[in-house]
């Protein structure tokens, strides 16, 4: 019975400091608000075939083939030019409006065309159509736009309604009609882009109440629409204003239902209780109105640490806006003679930025969770020894880490990087992770273990050993192209070395114009290093080489035979000049560096051994043309009074010796031997 009176006051204590507690979180004063949009002007392109083509609100759809409807002869009666749809339009009412139809044509071998043509508009239930005026059915040679304006009336499209147009030609004359005279009806490229001006219900833009936690304030707009992520991975670009300041911190996307959550942390909150003034634009083409709606919150902050700087979502973040993230590859690699064979040793360093490095983060506070809307990839995790106080914390713990790279190795890293990345492992490491004698996985946070927009490095060692000789492919586009990209491009820089009794032979990429190889030779080893940067994901290239330990190919041993051809090629040469000028052949030598350049940028031996032959071939033919070598006398051997005869054969100049006769002496030129009578 003592004890009750101390009861009550703990009771009341914590009565009294619970609504205290609760004030850290901080509180937002407001109900979701949809902003926009009722209705909205979209130019709608045209795309796809004639028979059973499409539309599309955003101009990245267009394509850069431009797809024609054709028409050779004359036409008497009402035909189909083409038919596209628009399916799955946003519910919503279509005000009274004119739409107008613009599509492109060309008229060849021919003066003019005469047209007769209907563009009827179907909406849900409702038609529209219009006619061809008589003063603007002559269509003249060359290209132009052929125009409709339909008056559409009021009326209301379901959730999942379509829209159609349909072209027809009732009447196609040719006037002065030369060779094969033709009208083309063209659309679906930027070059030829047909359109639809109309005005119709696109998506809902709805701001939620915004969550506070502490000093940080987390602001989302949820995005409505029957085009899913196309709305933001296809738009110009979507923009939220806080009291007239823009938000410009990269945000979180997530999904919300059937529509697209996107969030930004605002940390501008002066504390306490405020009304803020939120604005979202969205731009669907570049140069069109933004469509926009703003509304008003009052929040309450305080001045606490609150979270990291970044909303951690509860669901699993999205990988892509649309936009793409940064992604880097680093690396080097090395090549070693081993038991006759040769040895390639890897590291490989992909660093990854923006969106796909913060749902790594997310992803890897949540290894072992049981939360059944996880991805597939995510949810192949097991918890291992990640306990429940390590799991959704905010911060990537160390068992979280260590598991992961665990994980990684043994069982997960082909589905990790094909699935969650978009890697294809084996264009990306030259094999498939089975394949390699040994594989490691390491992790570096680049000193940032919360679950923030920072970029996380995946590290990975490879071993392989490979015959001598046999042609590799060390590299090779290795970008899955997605319909919306994970990444934004990509930069590449490899380096390469081997040893003095390796080689990397006949190291090339193809076709790409956007990677270099460079590609050298020392007498200690090789360098090669594959450049590149602003990498589309679509690009096609393969770096090819021959990893050997052949003496012909490695460094030190062809750099020997070099200096042994060409020391042997030079020695013959001088023999061959031993009675003849040599000035030309000393100038010769500069063929030298030419061979050392040529070695030293990596030519195959072929190239090498072609060089050197060619050099020494050069100064033999020098040493056996060059002229003969004139005999300067010491004054105190010869003086003016000496005799001189010349060589009848060589015509060199001979001292007459002696009075003697007949006398015998050999040329001092040509070394034959003349005979003196008298």
């Amino acid at each position: 019975m003592k004890a009750r009176p101390f009861l009550f006051v703990l009771i009341f204590i914590a009565s009294m400091m619970s609504p205290m507690v609760d004030s850290f979180v901080g509180t937002a004063m407001a109900e979701d608000t949809v902003v926009c949009c009722d209705s909205a002007e979209v130019d709608l392109h045209l795309l796809g075939s004639a028979s059973s083509g499409s539309m599309s609100p955003f101009s990245q759809d267009l394509t850069d083939t431009t797809t024609a409807a054709t028409i050779a002869n004359a036409v008497t009666s009402e035909e189909t030019v083409g038919k596209w749809v628009l399916p799955n339009v946003w519910p919503g009412t279509i005000p009274a409006n004119t739409w107008t139809v613009s599509i492109k044509y060309e008229v060849t071998d021919a003066a003019s065309v005469q047209v007769n043509a209907t563009a009827t508009l179907k909406i849900g239930s409702q038609t529209f159509s219009d006619t061809t005026d008589p003063g603007s059915s002559f269509l003249a040679q060359g290209t132009g736009t052929l125009t409709f304006d339909i008056d559409v009336d009021a009326t209301s499209i379901s959730d999942k309604g379509a829209i159609e147009l349909t072209l027809t030609a009732r009447s196609v004359v040719f006037t002065l009609p030369t060779g094969d005279a033709k009208l083309e009806f063209l659309w679906g490229s930027e070059d030829s882009d047909s359109t639809i001006e109309a005005v119709i219900p696109l998506f809902d833009l709805t701001l939620l109440e915004p969550e506070v936690e502490g000093s940080e304030v987390y602001f989302s707009v949820v995005i409505d629409s029957n085009w899913g992520m196309d709305v933001l991975s296809k738009s110009d670009s979507l923009v939220m204003r806080v009291g007239g300041t823009v938000l410009d911190d990269d945000p979180i996307l997530t999904t919300l239902g059937d529509g697209v959550r996107v969030t930004w942390t605002w940390q501008g909150a002066k504390g306490g209780i405020e009304t803020v003034t939120l604005e979202i634009r969205l731009t669907i083409e570049m140069g069109s109105e933004a469509l926009s709606g703003s509304t008003t919150f009052e929040i309450e902050t305080f001045d606490s640490s609150g979270g990291t700087g970044t909303y951690y979502p509860p669901e699993e973040p999205l990988k892509t806006s649309g936009d793409g993230s940064p992604l880097s590859i680093t690396g080097t690699f090395s090549l070693d003679s081993l038991d006759g064979k040769v040895q390639l040793q890897r590291e490989t360093r992909i660093e990854i930025g923006g969106e796909m490095a913060f749902w790594m983060r997310w992803g890897m506070d949540h290894i072992g969770d049981e939360v059944t809307t996880l991805s597939p990839v995510l949810k192949s995790f097991d918890a291992g020894a990640v306990s429940d106080d390590d799991r959704v914390s905010r911060t990537i713990e160390d068992s979280e880490e260590v598991e992961f790279k665990k994980q990684m190795l043994s069982r997960l890293s082909t589905y990790y990087l094909f699935e969650g990345l978009g890697f294809d492992v084996e264009e990306l490491l030259g094999y498939k992770t089975k394949d390699f004698d040994a594989l490691y996985f390491d992790l570096d946070l680049n000193g940032e273990s919360n679950v923030v927009n920072h970029p996380v490095t995946l590290i990975i060692t490879s071993t392989k050993v490979l015959d001598s000789g046999v042609r590799i492919r060390l590299l090779e586009e290795f970008i899955r192209v997605q319909p919306s990209p994970l990444w934004s491009g990509y930069s590449l820089s490899l380096s390469g070395s081997t040893t003095a009794m390796t080689s990397f032979a006949g190291a090339a990429v193809n076709p790409s114009g956007v990677i270099s190889v460079s590609h050298s030779r020392l007498p200690w080893g090789e360098s090669l290093s594959i450049e590149g940067e602003n990498i589309e994901q679509d690009e096609e290239f393969r770096v090819m080489v021959t990893p050997t330990n052949s003496p012909t190919h490695s460094p030190l041993p062809l750099l020997l035979m070099v200096i042994l051809a060409l020391g042997l090629g030079f020695v013959v040469a001088l023999r061959l000049a031993r009675n003849r000028a040599r000035k030309v052949l000393y100038i010769e030598l500069v063929l030298i560096p030419l061979v050392a350049f040529i070695h030293f940028f990596a030519y195959p031996p072929l190239f090498v051994g072609g060089a050197v032959g060619t050099s020494v071939l050069i100064w033999w033919l020098t040493a056996v043309t060059s002229p003969r070598s004139r005999i300067t006398l010491a004054e105190d051997a010869i003086t003016l009074t000496t005799p001189v005869i010349p060589c009848p054969a060589c015509s060199t100049p001979n001292p007459v010796m002696s009075p003697e006769r007949p006398l015998r002496f050999a040329c001092v030129g040509c070394e034959r031997v003349i005979k003196i009578v008298a």
